[in-house]
Formats: C-alpha cells, sequence, structure tokens
C-alpha cells in the first residue's frame, strides 16, 4: 500500500512540471504579440463580414489576398533592415525602375522570359548593394542614403522611358501576375514560399541570428567578431532584391511596366513590419508579425473600399494605424524596462 502511494506521488511529482511546462506555453503563446494581433485581425474579419455582404464573396478575397501578398513580399525584405536597426526608403523606386526594366529586357530586347525577369531582378538587388555599400563604408544614415536612393532610382526609371509606360509582355509572363494554381493567386504562393524561407533564415541560421544581434547593439556584435559591414550589404540586397521581384510579378498582373510604379509601397512595407511587432530601434520583431501586419493593412484598406468611404481618407487611416502601432511598441518596451 505504501509503495503504491509512493509510486502515485512520484508520478504526480513527475506529471506537475510538465503540466507548468505545458501551461507556460500555452500563456506564452497567447501573450505574444502575434497572438494580440491575431485577434485584432479576426475581429476586422467579424465586422467586414458584418458591415458588407460583398467582404466574403469569392472575387474580393482573390482581389485582397493578390495585394496582401504583393505587399508581404516587400514587407519580408524590410523585416531585415529593421530588424538591423536600419530603414530603406526606396523599395517603392526600386518597384519602378525593376518594372520599367523588366520591360526593357521583355519587350524592347526581346530576351527570354525568364532571362528578362532575373535580370530584372538584378537590377535590384545591384540597388540594395549600393545602399549597403554606402551604409555599411561610411557613416551615412540609413535614412539618408535610401531617401537619396529613392530619388535616383525614380528618376533613372522616368529618365529611361522618359514618362512613358511599356507594353506589350507575352501571356506566357503574365501568367505570373494573373494565374492561379489549385484555386490560389500564383503571386500567394510565392509570398508564402517568401516568407517561409525569411522565417527559417532568421530563425535557423547563423546570419539570421546576426541580423537581431546588430539590431540590438552594434557595437556588441563588432566585439563580438560579426563582420556587420558584410551582413548590412547583404541585408539591403535582400530588400531591394524582394522588392525586384514584387515589380516582376506585378508588372505581370497589370500588363505594363510604369515608372510611377510602387509609389507609396515604402511606407505599406515600413508599416505592416511596425504593426507586426517589430521595434524601429532593432533587434525585435518576426516574420509571423509581418504577415500578420500585412494582411491587416490589406484588409483595412478593402473594407474600407467596401464601407464607400474616399481613397483620400485610406490614407489618414493607415497612418494612424501606423502611428499607433509604433506608440504602443515604444509604450511596451518602456514597461519591459520598467520591470
Amino acid at each position: 500500500m505504501t509503495d503504491t502511494l509512493s509510486t502515485e506521488v512520484q508520478k504526480g511529482e513527475a506529471e506537475g512540471p510538465d503540466r507548468r511546462s505545458a501551461m507556460d506555453r500555452v500563456r506564452s503563446v497567447l501573450a505574444a504579440r502575434e497572438a494580440g494581433l491575431a485577434g485584432v485581425l479576426i475581429l476586422v474579419v467579424l465586422f467586414l463580414t458584418w458591415r458588407s455582404p460583398y467582404f466574403l464573396t469569392t472575387d474580393n478575397l482573390i482581389v485582397v489576398a493578390r495585394q496582401a501578398s504583393l505587399s508581404l513580399i516587400i514587407a519580408v525584405g524590410m523585416t531585415f533592415v529593421i530588424l538591423a536597426g536600419g530603414i530603406d526608403l526606396s523599395v517603392g523606386s526600386t518597384v519602378a525602375l525593376v518594372s520599367i526594366m523588366t520591360g526593357e529586357f521583355m519587350v524592347n530586347l526581346n530576351l527570354p522570359t525568364i532571362v528578362a525577369a532575373l535580370l530584372a531582378v538584378a537590377c535590384g538587388v545591384v540597388v540594395g548593394l549600393v545602399n549597403g555599400l554606402l551604409v555599411g563604408l561610411t557613416s551615412i544614415p540609413p535614412f539618408v542614403v535610401t531617401l537619396g536612393m529613392l530619388a535616383v532610382a525614380r528618376g533613372l526609371a522616368l529618365g529611361i522611358t522618359q514618362g512613358q509606360t511599356i507594353s506589350g509582355f507575352p501571356d506566357g509572363f503574365l501568367v505570373l501576375g494573373q494565374g492561379s494554381l489549385a484555386g490560389i493567386p500564383i503571386p500567394v504562393w510565392i509570398a508564402a514560399g517568401v516568407a517561409v524561407l525569411a522565417h527559417l533564415v532568421l530563425a535557423r541560421t547563423r546570419f539570421g541570428r546576426n541580423v537581431f544581434f546588430i539590431g540590438s547593439n552594434e557595437q556588441a556584435a563588432v566585439l563580438s567578431g560579426i563582420r556587420v559591414r558584410r551582413t548590412k550589404i547583404a541585408i539591403f540586397a535582400i530588400a531591394a532584391g524582394l522588392a525586384g521581384l514584387e515589380a516582376v510579378i506585378e508588372t505581370a498582373r497589370l500588363s505594363v511596366g510604369q515608372p510611377s510604379a510602387g509609389n507609396g509601397y515604402e511606407l505599406v512595407a515600413i508599416g505592416a513590419v511596425v504593426i507586426g511587432g517589430a521595434s524601429l530601434f532593432g533587434g525585435e520583431g518576426s516574420i509571423l508579425g509581418t504577415v500578420l501586419g500585412t494582411c491587416l493593412l490589406a484588409l483595412i484598406q478593402d473594407g474600407l473600399i467596401l464601407l464607400g468611404i474616399s481613397a483620400y481618407w485610406q490614407q489618414v487611416f493607415s497612418g494612424v494605424i501606423i502611428v499607433g502601432a509604433v506608440a504602443l511598441n515604444i509604450w511596451r518596451q518602456k514597461r519591459s524596462r520598467g520591470r
């Protein structure tokens, strides 16, 4: 009888820590920023479903998914930059430049579709390399460097075409932006692949750990032997390369290369990353948060359209949400430090 009782006590003691650890994991998940953002996302979906009979229609959801996927590709690249404590204001202009170069390579030079698309994305990577070299090898802040590149890339897009659009793309290329696979738009598949790959890089590789380390404390990263300059160059190349990828897909979706493409995209990308919980001071954030932030912005924009609110006011709402998200993140950081 005593042996049986002692055995049951031992089992209870063994199960106790397991149960507590399981409960701790559940609490940590529920307390995470992503969980709160997911809750807000669900509330927005429920509200729009109640307010508009057109929200849950297949056509509307496909439009939202396409738009969110394009924004997400750029936002993932911006996540790398912000995690490292930087900022990239040139991604929108990079989209315009790559869109024009796609037309130049594919229509005017008549290069094979795949070759033309790869060369166009490579042009975006070059823009990022220039940003990274200037940031990494000089003391010029990323804000100033990328602000200058914003003007340079947009000017190149306008100068190459004299402000004209480029059309006449082959039908096989247009499938990239307009087609579907298993009922899901191809851009959504591409964006999902980009997000998963980026998450694995940040969570499972030394490069990803270095990105967080640099954003948390750059001086400590230097003293630890991390090649900070090389990492920064790679980060900006990734951001511009993904902006280039988005530009190629968007060009295929709209069937035209235009120098006005990408206007304001940098604000959408920064907003999605910040709303997703990333700190503008670096070292804090996640790809999941960026995905949720992008979806939230896309749903709000779609909801405002469905509710008949003017496009002018849509920018006001987006700006208020971005400022509110930054203020909330700063408050949470001060609160955590106060503990």
